[in-house]
């Protein structure tokens, strides 16, 4: 297609890019109408150790990598070792992140309480009593 901005020409080739209708529809000065979304198709990417100059790099899924070059190490010792790796670093990982959030909520609310903000000192403790419930419920 070919079109014009401000006196310069150029070609549209706009990308074929297959979609879904959506739930919302509905009618507007006669005309129906309906939103489409684009249909999400998911490409997994490969997960690999690789080095450069030396230097150990990860891409793709960290958890993935790590439990690849643990099925490397044990051999053929079955689907059950990889399975409980995967499932340990799943844990590992989900008890890291709790600390982080931990963290990030503590850092939030010393700096509330640093600026005297009292109703975001109050949403930070309701944020913390919340978390607290959330870890109690998911053991």
């Amino acid at each position: 297609m070919k079109l014009t901005y401000r006196g310069v020409d150029y070609e549209h080739n706009p990308l074929a890019m297959e979609t879904i209708p959506g739930e919302t529809s509905g009618m507007y000065r006669g005309a129906n109408w309906q939103c489409r979304y684009p249909r999400h198709i998911p490409v997994p990417q490969p997960a690999a150790e690789l080095k450069y100059r030396g230097v150990l790099y990860h891409t793709g899924c960290p958890l993935k990598v790590e439990v690849g070059n643990q099925h490397q190490k044990c051999g053929n010792a079955g689907k059950q070792a990889t399975v409980t790796t995967y499932q340990k670093l799943g844990d590992e990982l989900a008890q890291t992140h709790l600390v982080h959030i931990r963290y990030n909520l503590e850092r939030r609310l010393q700096v509330a309480k640093e600026k005297g903000d009292k109703d975001l000192i109050q949403l930070l403790e309701d944020e913390a009593k919340q978390l607290a419930s959330g870890l109690i419920a998911s053991r």
